[in-house]
Protein backbone atom coordinates (compact mmCIF):
# COMPACT_ATOMS: atom_id res chain seq x y z
CA UNK A 1 0.00 0.00 0.00
CA UNK A 2 1.25 3.41 -0.80
CA UNK A 3 1.86 6.28 1.21
CA UNK A 4 -0.35 9.52 0.61
CA UNK A 5 3.28 11.42 1.27
CA UNK A 6 4.94 8.50 -1.05
CA UNK A 7 7.71 7.74 1.59
CA UNK A 8 8.60 4.62 1.14
CA UNK A 9 12.08 4.49 2.91
CA UNK A 10 11.43 3.44 6.26
CA UNK A 11 14.17 3.33 7.93
CA UNK A 12 14.71 1.74 11.58
CA UNK A 13 14.00 2.69 15.03
CA UNK A 14 16.99 3.71 17.24
CA UNK A 15 16.54 1.96 20.67
CA UNK A 16 17.70 4.68 23.39
CA UNK A 17 19.95 2.06 25.66
CA UNK A 18 20.33 4.31 28.90
CA UNK A 19 19.57 7.56 30.50
CA UNK A 20 16.68 9.77 29.73
CA UNK A 21 15.88 12.79 27.18
CA UNK A 22 15.09 15.57 29.49
CA UNK A 23 12.03 17.66 29.37
CA UNK A 24 10.85 21.03 29.70
CA UNK A 25 11.65 24.23 27.93
CA UNK A 26 14.34 26.21 29.16
CA UNK A 27 14.64 28.31 26.22
CA UNK A 28 14.60 29.32 23.28
CA UNK A 29 15.00 31.35 19.96
CA UNK A 30 13.53 33.63 17.34
CA UNK A 31 15.18 33.44 14.16
CA UNK A 32 13.20 35.63 11.65
CA UNK A 33 11.57 33.85 8.55
CA UNK A 34 13.85 35.24 6.07
CA UNK A 35 16.61 33.88 7.15
CA UNK A 36 17.75 29.91 6.47
CA UNK A 37 20.18 28.66 9.20
CA UNK A 38 20.96 24.70 8.66
CA UNK A 39 20.77 22.29 11.44
CA UNK A 40 24.94 22.01 11.43
CA UNK A 41 24.84 26.19 11.80
CA UNK A 42 22.22 26.10 14.88
CA UNK A 43 24.66 22.98 15.95
CA UNK A 44 27.49 25.75 16.36
CA UNK A 45 28.11 28.12 19.07
CA UNK A 46 30.29 30.41 16.81
CA UNK A 47 26.98 30.58 14.79
CA UNK A 48 24.88 31.74 17.25
CA UNK A 49 27.93 34.35 18.27
CA UNK A 50 27.56 36.25 14.96
CA UNK A 51 24.23 36.45 15.02
CA UNK A 52 23.33 37.67 18.37
CA UNK A 53 25.91 40.29 17.65
CA UNK A 54 24.66 41.14 13.76
CA UNK A 55 22.90 44.20 13.27
CA UNK A 56 20.36 44.33 12.30
CA UNK A 57 19.85 41.44 14.67
CA UNK A 58 17.31 38.79 13.28
CA UNK A 59 18.01 36.01 15.99
CA UNK A 60 17.10 36.10 19.32
CA UNK A 61 17.75 34.20 22.30
CA UNK A 62 15.40 33.82 25.45
CA UNK A 63 17.03 31.91 27.99
CA UNK A 64 15.37 30.99 31.52
CA UNK A 65 11.61 29.75 30.22
CA UNK A 66 9.03 27.14 31.10
CA UNK A 67 6.88 25.85 28.81
CA UNK A 68 6.13 22.88 26.65
CA UNK A 69 4.99 21.09 23.84
CA UNK A 70 2.37 18.07 24.14
CA UNK A 71 3.15 17.17 20.25
CA UNK A 72 0.85 17.64 17.05
CA UNK A 73 -2.90 16.94 16.41
CA UNK A 74 -3.42 15.06 13.08
CA UNK A 75 -5.42 17.17 10.48
CA UNK A 76 -7.72 14.38 9.46
CA UNK A 77 -10.53 13.52 6.41
CA UNK A 78 -12.66 11.23 5.20
CA UNK A 79 -10.31 8.33 3.86
CA UNK A 80 -10.91 6.75 0.74
CA UNK A 81 -12.34 2.30 0.30
CA UNK A 82 -12.06 0.95 2.99
CA UNK A 83 -9.74 3.24 5.05
CA UNK A 84 -12.22 5.28 6.78
CA UNK A 85 -9.68 8.12 7.50
CA UNK A 86 -6.77 9.82 6.06
CA UNK A 87 -4.54 11.98 8.20
CA UNK A 88 -2.59 14.93 5.33
CA UNK A 89 -1.17 16.89 7.78
CA UNK A 90 -0.85 17.88 11.98
CA UNK A 91 -1.03 21.13 13.75
CA UNK A 92 1.11 21.78 16.55
CA UNK A 93 1.09 24.37 19.40
CA UNK A 94 4.57 25.23 21.77
CA UNK A 95 3.42 27.65 25.00
CA UNK A 96 6.11 28.89 26.91
CA UNK A 97 6.41 31.94 29.18
CA UNK A 98 9.28 34.19 30.09
CA UNK A 99 10.00 37.23 32.60
CA UNK A 100 10.22 40.53 31.91
CA UNK A 101 6.91 42.01 30.92
CA UNK A 102 7.89 46.13 31.75
CA UNK A 103 11.43 45.81 29.66
CA UNK A 104 10.08 43.79 26.30
CA UNK A 105 6.84 45.28 25.36
CA UNK A 106 8.36 46.79 22.09
CA UNK A 107 9.76 43.65 21.45
CA UNK A 108 7.24 41.03 22.07
CA UNK A 109 4.50 43.75 19.51
CA UNK A 110 7.35 43.29 17.14
CA UNK A 111 7.05 39.63 17.42
CA UNK A 112 3.66 39.56 17.10
CA UNK A 113 3.63 42.31 14.26
CA UNK A 114 5.56 39.40 12.48
CA UNK A 115 3.70 36.57 10.68
CA UNK A 116 6.60 34.36 9.58
CA UNK A 117 8.69 32.78 12.13
CA UNK A 118 11.78 29.94 12.86
CA UNK A 119 11.92 29.17 16.42
CA UNK A 120 14.25 26.80 18.68
CA UNK A 121 12.64 25.23 21.33
CA UNK A 122 15.41 24.14 23.98
CA UNK A 123 14.95 21.65 26.67
CA UNK A 124 16.57 20.77 29.75
CA UNK A 125 18.68 18.46 28.14
CA UNK A 126 20.25 21.03 25.59
CA UNK A 127 18.02 19.11 22.82
CA UNK A 128 16.97 22.22 20.07
CA UNK A 129 13.35 21.25 18.36
CA UNK A 130 13.51 23.35 14.63
CA UNK A 131 10.43 24.60 13.84
CA UNK A 132 10.04 26.28 10.63
CA UNK A 133 7.39 28.55 9.82
CA UNK A 134 5.80 29.60 12.85
CA UNK A 135 3.30 31.92 13.74
CA UNK A 136 4.49 33.67 17.19
CA UNK A 137 1.78 35.58 19.90
CA UNK A 138 2.91 36.88 22.85
CA UNK A 139 0.51 38.01 25.13
CA UNK A 140 0.86 39.38 28.88
CA UNK A 141 -0.35 36.95 32.29
CA UNK A 142 -1.46 38.44 35.24
CA UNK A 143 -2.90 36.14 37.37
CA UNK A 144 -5.49 37.18 40.41
CA UNK A 145 -3.01 35.73 43.27
CA UNK A 146 -0.70 38.81 44.75
CA UNK A 147 1.88 35.94 44.87
CA UNK A 148 1.85 34.96 41.24
CA UNK A 149 4.69 36.49 38.55
CA UNK A 150 3.79 38.67 36.15
CA UNK A 151 5.32 37.06 32.28
CA UNK A 152 4.83 37.02 28.66
CA UNK A 153 3.51 33.83 27.23
CA UNK A 154 4.16 33.36 23.89
CA UNK A 155 1.84 30.83 21.59
CA UNK A 156 4.02 28.92 18.94
CA UNK A 157 2.00 27.07 16.15
CA UNK A 158 2.57 25.90 12.92
CA UNK A 159 1.37 22.97 10.57
CA UNK A 160 3.28 20.19 9.21
CA UNK A 161 3.23 17.03 6.90
CA UNK A 162 3.04 15.15 10.61
CA UNK A 163 7.19 15.06 10.16
CA UNK A 164 7.77 16.71 13.13
CA UNK A 165 10.19 19.14 14.38
CA UNK A 166 13.78 18.56 13.69
CA UNK A 167 15.82 17.71 16.63
CA UNK A 168 19.80 18.69 17.20
CA UNK A 169 21.92 19.25 20.41
CA UNK A 170 21.94 23.09 20.77
CA UNK A 171 25.37 24.76 22.07
CA UNK A 172 24.57 24.91 25.81
CA UNK A 173 26.83 28.16 26.19
CA UNK A 174 24.40 30.31 23.90
CA UNK A 175 21.36 28.75 25.69
CA UNK A 176 21.86 29.30 29.69
CA UNK A 177 23.81 26.37 30.81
Amino acid sequence: MASIFCNVNQPDFVQLDCGTELGGIVAIALIKGDQNPTLANLREASFWTTKLNASPQKYWVIVDTRGSYPGGTPVEEDGFGRVPIQRTGADHEATVEVRGVENNHNFMAAVNQSSNWKVVLVTADNMGLYIEDASVYAKIVVEQSIKSSTRWSLSIKWSDDMSNPQTFEVPAAIFGE
